[in-house]
């Protein structure tokens, strides 16, 4: 039985301060998950030992386990991950769950899958085609991001040379990359931002300071409430939250190959006749 559904049934015959937890519990499923124990009693007044005694009410061995569970509802798409830390986020898998090894890998496959499919669901076509058109006629287009994010702008940039377009990349992890890329950036230049969870300062500010010189800046990312998107001129939105870990590169990697195929699309081979002709005088 969902997490949710027990609280509800449950809920009649609660104490009042465990009434306060689960109230509490309802009203934030979005970032539950990633507060401990000691932020949970902080937040709603009440002891350690209560929130772990409603634990064992709701039939949970440890409060981790009701963090698991809350997991697995954002991981099946039913709640928007807001994740607003900056420590890495790590939940064992509970013994309940490893009884049928089988069935906990079937079930993470239908949550990936699920992510994808709601990914291309909600995703605006016009607006894809609007960015790839950006990509195309900019002169000069810088991708950054750290961590798995620079993994996709490592996957972005593949793409675009493939289709005749050059990029730079940027980890914004690595001062000395950050700094050598900032005199090119002007009004010319195009930043493609990634910013997955945890989302790290440094690409925040770079794409700000872009923002400030008079760059377009595009955003991939998870939520509308990451918050880099304050800097975004479009926003691409890939859902990436799994029960597991922090981040799942499924439904980003198939937005930036949908993303690469609007870019050829949108291209129709506009740079195709110059760059060929390159090409020649190179080999030359």
């Amino acid at each position: 039985m969902e997490i949710l559904k027990k609280i509800e049934e449950m809920y009649p015959g609660m104490t009042r301060k465990q009434k306060v937890i689960a109230d509490y519990m309802m009203q934030n499923t979005d970032t539950l998950t990633f507060i401990s124990l000691r932020e949970l009693s902080q937040k709603t007044g009440v002891t350690e030992v209560t929130i772990l005694n409603l634990c064992k009410l709701l039939g949970y061995n440890s409060f981790n386990e009701v963090k698991y569970e809350f997991r697995k509802l954002m991981g099946n798409g039913e709640r928007l991950l807001f994740y607003e830390g900056n420590e890495y986020y790590q939940i064992d898998i509970p013994e309940y769950e490893l009884s049928d090894e089988e069935k906990i890998l079937q079930d993470i496959r239908m949550e990936e899958m699920q992510l994808t499919v709601q990914t291309f669901r909600e995703i605006d076509m016009k607006k894809l085609l609007e960015v790839a058109e950006i990509i195309v006629n900019a002169r000069k287009i810088v991708t950054c991001g750290r961590g798995i994010s620079y993994l996709l702008c490592e996957y972005l940039s593949t793409g675009l040379s493939a289709g005749e377009i050059a990029s730079v990349k940027v980890n914004t992890e690595l001062n000395e990359n950050v700094f050598s890329i900032l005199p090119m950036i002007d009004k010319n230049t195009v930043i493609i931002a990634f910013s997955f969870p945890d989302y790290y300062f440094a690409t925040d500010k770079f794409a700000g300071y872009a923002k400030e010189l008079g760059a377009k800046v595009i955003v991939i990312t998870n939520t509308e409430n990451a918050p880099i998107c304050a800097y975004a001129d479009q926003v691409i939105l890939a859902k990436s939250n799994t029960r597991l870990a922090l981040n799942t590169l499924s439904s980003p990697t198939a937005v930036v190959n949908l993303l690469n195929s609007a870019v050829r699309v949108a291209g129709k081979n506009k740079k195709s006749r110059k760059i060929k002709e390159e090409f020649r005088k190179f080999s030359d």
